[in-house]
């Protein structure tokens, strides 16, 4: 697992300015408080030192220090582990990992190109081909099987994607009894759950409800998994202008209180469980009213939440490869590149939304355009590398005035090093040879290739025991879960 290359070349906030949004946060934490409507979280907290509110019914407010001591305990060394041991992801600072979206419920279809509601079979073709792509570092669960009972959503999604990728999963739940099912699949894989403990295969996630609200559900499956050792992060998406406040400044304070928040929460159960800051400020269109991702503001506002992590020392998850077009365009293109670029060179070290889409849909053949993408962005940030043999100044000498360097053994060496990167996706051909050979939009050679990656790529398959064993607990599930 190697990831792409990153550190910080670009910022958005001074530091005075990132310790002002810190402050802000914990102004709103100590006097406006959160709200959590689950009776266990609250006992919780107010054992950790947090207050019941004294007048704000279920509202929690938090000290200072109880919110300090949070962060410091938070840990830094952050290892997500993967059925297949070479794709675990080890945090370390230096390396970006993009990995796709999660949870659509709609999809573009391959053969069609029409959009639908997605199925178990489309869960399964995205995270086989997400397993094929060197870029995404996440088996996460692209769409959901909305062709299963309601009930048995999360669980048969995580069953298709945990078949068809050996990669690192990342998932959600609704209840801690969806929880304690997963775990229990995974436990399976990783030969018990002592086993499990020890390299738990999976992460969740969860967002509160913006503004300062966690809804029983997510307390829920919050605390058990950080009973059982799965990781756990916070996800806010605070709407500027409609569930934040509309200034950039003012959401990202709520969008860091929310977080600070869930932290203490976790802490309360698991001191030591990996946590990710997760920052997803999102934006309102004021001439529709509806939610926007792939605008400028976005980029800034990932770049501001890469800082916040940086100042809690937490491994930093950025939003990324967003767009909010309805159609495949030029507007397209430059949203997406747009919105991924900018928080790797901010030093986000996972970033979200490889084949997400439009409206709640996803596509196979955006993976892999992303893909693409951030091949190139990986070449971006691997820089340029200057030293005496790539100077070429005794070269230069050598070859003289009007020579050339087409047959020197330096060019080949490092066009093998990729000094210069050669896609296999864009068409770099010119006009006329594409004249000749005919011309593919690159919609359609993406399609092809997503094609061509499910019919050859075969993931690490389970063991058939295994298999068995997770078949049986699905359908222990749905005999309590289906009422």
């Amino acid at each position: 697992m190697k990831g792409i290359p990153c550190k910080q070349m670009v910022k958005v906030l001074t530091d005075e300015q990132v310790e002002m949004i810190h402050e802000a946060s914990l102004k709103i934490l100590e006097r406006t408080g959160v709200r959590f409507d689950s009776e266990d979280a609250r006992q919780r907290l107010v054992r950790a030192g947090a207050m019941s509110h004294p007048v704000k019914k279920d509202v929690v407010t938090f000290p200072r220090s109880v919110v300090e001591e949070a962060i410091v305990r938070t840990p830094r060394e952050v290892t997500y582990f993967a059925r297949d041991s070479d794709w675990d992801i080890r945090y370390d600072g230096e390396h970006t990992f993009p990995y796709s979206g999660g949870g659509d419920p709609k999809t573009i279809d391959l053969n069609t190109g029409t959009l639908r509601l997605s199925t178990y079979a489309d869960v399964e073709d995205a995270a086989r081909l997400g397993d094929a792509l060197e870029n995404n570092h996440l088996a996460s669960h692209l769409v959901i099987a909305n062709d299963v009972p309601p009930e048995m959503i999360e669980l048969r999604t995580m069953e298709a994607a945990m078949k068809n990728s050996a990669k690192v999963m990342s998932h959600h739940a609704t209840s801690a009894e969806v929880v304690d099912y997963m775990v229990k699949m995974w436990s399976c894989v990783a030969g018990g759950e002592e086993e499990f403990r020890k390299r738990p295969l999976f992460s969740l996630a969860s967002s509160p409800s913006s503004p300062l609200t966690y809804a029983n559900h997510v307390c829920e499956v919050l605390i058990r998994s950080a009973e059982l050792g799965v990781p756990f992060s916070v996800i806010p998406c605070p709407i500027s202008g409609e569930t934040g406040p509309v200034t950039l400044g003012g959401s990202l304070a709520l969008q860091n209180a929310e977080t600070l928040a869930g932290l203490v929460l976790i802490q309360t159960v698991a001191p030591s469980l990996p946590s990710t800051y997760c920052g997803r400020v999102c934006f309102m269109d004021p001439r529709t009213g509806r939610d926007l991702w792939g605008v400028p503001e976005e980029g800034l506002v990932s770049i501001a939440s890469v800082q916040l992590a940086n100042r809690y020392k937490m491994v930093s998850d950025a939003s990324g490869m967003a767009s909010d077009v309805t159609r495949w365009d030029l507007q397209m293109g430059f949203e997406r590149m747009m919105t991924s670029l900018v928080p790797v060179m901010a030093g986000a070290e996972s970033i979200s939304g490889m084949g997400g889409g439009w409206e709640g849909a996803s596509s196979l053949e955006m993976m892999v355009i992303d893909n693409e993408v951030y091949g190139d962005i990986a070449r971006i940030m691997r820089g340029i590398v200057v030293d005496d043999d790539r100077l070429a100044v005794d070269l230069i000498d050598k070859v003289g005035h009007m020579g050339h360097f087409l047959a020197q053994p330096h060019t080949v060496d490092y066009l093998r090093k990729d000094e210069i990167r050669l896609s296999t996706l864009w068409d770099k051909r010119t006009s006329e040879k594409a004249s000749r050979e005919g011309f593919k939009s690159l919609l359609e050679t993406a399609r092809d290739r997503a094609k061509e990656i499910l019919k050859e790529h075969s993931p690490m398959p389970l063991d058939k025991d295994v298999e068995k064993d997770i078949g049986q607990i699905l359908k222990e599930a749905q005999q309590v879960l289906v009422r």
